[in-house]
């Protein structure tokens, strides 16, 4: 999100990328089944991360959700999951923060979950599946190369636009003389 990530607005993609692989399809060897997200269900199950109350952000941060490589846009990212609390989701009932927590609850209770795809949409956007300010989580192919069905969390993005937004930029110039 433009506003809170500013300069580091490069980093999401690969933010999104981190949580794609560790709720993504677990890797399948000869020798043993791994990662993905067989491994987040056995880490809810024994230690509960996702639960209704806990908001998304400090689970992401103790999944070390943020990277490794960059503090500034690991905090900006976290300032991007916390705001998520204030923002609507495709259910009127829960914000997008409750909407994510509660999707993985549900997801992980069950016996085969889905993986997990997190992806962005244009929060300026008016129409189509994926539109406008809220967050949307459902059920769905978003790897067209993958036949394989996702709960997918769709975060609403917007560009960052110098001078604009979150009240950047606004009354920090040289004052005009008259």
């Amino acid at each position: 999100m433009g506003a809170f990530m500013a300069e580091d607005d490069i980093y999401i993609g690969p933010l999104f990328d981190l949580f794609n692989l560790r709720f993504g399809p677990e890797q399948r060897d000869v020798e043993l089944t791994a990662g993905g997200v067989s491994e987040i269900k056995a880490l809810q199950d024994e230690f509960e991360i996702f639960r209704e109350g806990r908001p998304f952000v400090e689970s992401a941060k103790l999944l070390g959700l943020g990277g490794l490589h960059n503090s500034r846009a690991k905090n900006r990212w976290f300032t991007v999951l916390a705001w998520l609390a204030k923002v609507p989701s495709d259910q009127d009932d829960e914000t997008g923060d409750q909407r994510i927590v509660n999707a993985l609850i549900k997801n992980f209770a069950r016996k085969s979950p889905l993986p997990c795809f997190m992806q962005a949409h244009d929060a300026r956007a008016t129409s189509g599946d994926y539109y406008g300010l809220r967050v949307i989580v459902r059920e769905d192919n978003p790897v067209f190369y993958i036949e394989r069905t996702y709960l997918t969390i769709s975060l609403p993005m917007a560009p960052n636009v110098p001078g604009k937004g979150m009240g950047k930029g606004k009354g920090k110039g040289k004052k005009k003389k008259k």
